[in-house]
């Protein structure tokens, strides 16, 4: 499963880089559409069924799990539901399915990063901890279960923070 996310948030990242350097147009979109769909179903071996809206891409598999990239808002789901938002920068990307999530968000103070840990850490990440600080970044990973990890990298020169989260099955 996540060899295979990886794959795909590869590929999309690469249809996505396409399509936002150029005009949004329909037709753009329906055949970065249809490539995606190509490139994924030769990825993962499946039907890949895509579908671009309002700067947010949406993968759905034959076994009808949902995958979004994109967007700058707070993801909605499964996995999304496991971490408490976070409400300071500005999201600039967003992937998210049932069981695995990743935000980017720029803009983002030290101050914060260590307060969402603590967040974090309340909610109940505070299994198998493995932190990290440097300087030029500091990182935190926990387990909630024996099923669902946490990782948060903060990139202290350019104020960037990327939550992860993944539920096993």
């Amino acid at each position: 499963m996540f060899k295979k996310t990886i794959v795909v948030l590869l590929a999309t990242l690469m249809m996505l880089s396409l399509a936002s350097c150029g005009v949004r147009q329909n037709l753009d979109e329906k055949i970065a559409e249809k490539v995606t769909e190509g490139v994924m179903n030769k990825a993962t071996g499946g039907e890949a069924n895509i579908d671009i809206d309002k700067g947010e891409l949406t993968l759905k598999g034959e076994d009808g799990e949902k995958i979004t990239f994109g967007g700058n808002k707070w993801p909605e789901g499964d996995a999304a539901k496991q971490i408490p938002e976070f409400k300071k920068g500005k999201i600039v990307t967003a992937m998210n399915s049932d069981k695995a999530c990743t935000i980017a968000i720029e803009k983002v103070e030290e101050k914060d990063y260590k307060q969402y840990v603590e967040k974090l850490k309340d909610r109940g990440f505070t299994n198998d901890v493995s932190e990290f600080t440097s300087e030029s970044s500091h990182s935190y990973g926990a387990h909630l279960n024996e099923k669902t990890m946490v990782f948060v990298l903060y990139d202290t020169q350019q104020q960037v923070l990327t939550i992860n989260l993944e539920i096993r099955e």
